[in-house]
This record gives C-alpha cells, structure tokens and sequence, in this order.
C-alpha cells in the first residue's frame, strides 16, 4: 500500500523499507557507495547492520524507498544523531534530532522530482511525528536545499570534510 500521494508526472510510489524488504540489500549498497563517496569509513556489512535498525517498527530510523513499476529507484533515511553540544555544531530544541539522511536517486532519473518527493514524504511523515524541525549536513548539494527552504546553520567539519548543517523547520 502506497503511504504518499505521487507528486511526479510519472507515477512514483513511496513506501517505508520495511514494508517493501525485497530491497534491502539495493538500498544497503546506495548507502555504502554515498558514505565512500563522501570519504567516510563504510562498509556493505556496517551499512547493512546499520539499516536492520530501520525496518524494526520503531519511528526512528527510518527509511522511505521510491519505487517505480516496482522497482527501487531512489531512498531517503530520517535518523537519531545525538551528540554532546560542542561549538563546532549547531544547538538544537530536541535532546536527540532527526536528521535526513542518505538521499540518493539513480543518475539516469535525476532532475525528474523524485528527489523532491522523497524529502516531502521524510518531511510529512517526521511532522506526523510532532516534529518541528529536521537537520541535514550537505557537502555538495547545498543550492539543492537551500531552494527547497532549508537554512545553512553553520559550516563545519565532518569526517575531515567542509560541511553545511542546515535545518528546515516543518510547521504547518
């Protein structure tokens, strides 16, 4: 059962991870090739281990998947990162705030809304939730975000990488 409404004009399904298991293992190795990508330690078994939290019925972590004619094209994960405040990272309201994380669309379906509409399914189940707000750090697709409202909050940081903290808030 489709929980979202497609946006697109060709029809794109979204569905939690869990209720679609079959891709587990596709979405592992998207999550694996983006940490690489981003010059993070990773592994399939550690993204592997990382994700069984993800399909556990808990709210959070979780991770919506886009499917089309059932077959996954793209996922996005919302998780718990908590830390100890530092100067280095932006204060936040929450104790322990959700992050959007792991956005990834095949190249060869990019610039057709997908995208755009796993981040409103991320944004619109998280508000359910009675959240106010999310986070994202972004290395290279700040102007991505930035039209979409989110605010860069700071520039720090991670993993001995420049970063963007930004946050957008989900009232109404």
């Amino acid at each position: 059962m489709n929980l979202f409404s497609p946006t697109s004009v060709i029809a794109t399904d979204i569905f939690f991870l869990e209720q679609k298991p079959e891709f587990f293992a596709q979405v592992a190795q998207w999550h694996h090739q983006e940490c690489e990508r981003q010059g993070l330690k990773s592994s399939i078994a550690l993204r592997q281990q990382r994700l069984v939290l993800h399909v556990q019925r808990s709210a959070i972590p979780k991770t919506l998947i886009a499917l089309r004619n059932n077959q996954v094209i793209g996922c996005v994960s919302l998780v718990n990162y908590t830390y100890r405040s530092s100067e280095r990272m932006p204060k936040v309201a929450s104790e322990s705030p959700v992050w959007l994380s792991n956005l990834f669309v095949l190249e060869n379906l990019r610039h057709q809304g997908i995208g755009n509409t796993l981040i409103n399914a991320a944004k619109k189940y998280a508000h359910n939730l009675d959240l106010d707000e999310l986070w994202l750090s972004a290395t290279d697709y700040t102007d991505y975000y930035q039209k979409r409202g989110w605010e860069i909050v700071r520039r720090t940081k991670l993993g001995g990488r420049q970063v963007n903290v930004m946050r957008v808030g989900l009232a109404g």
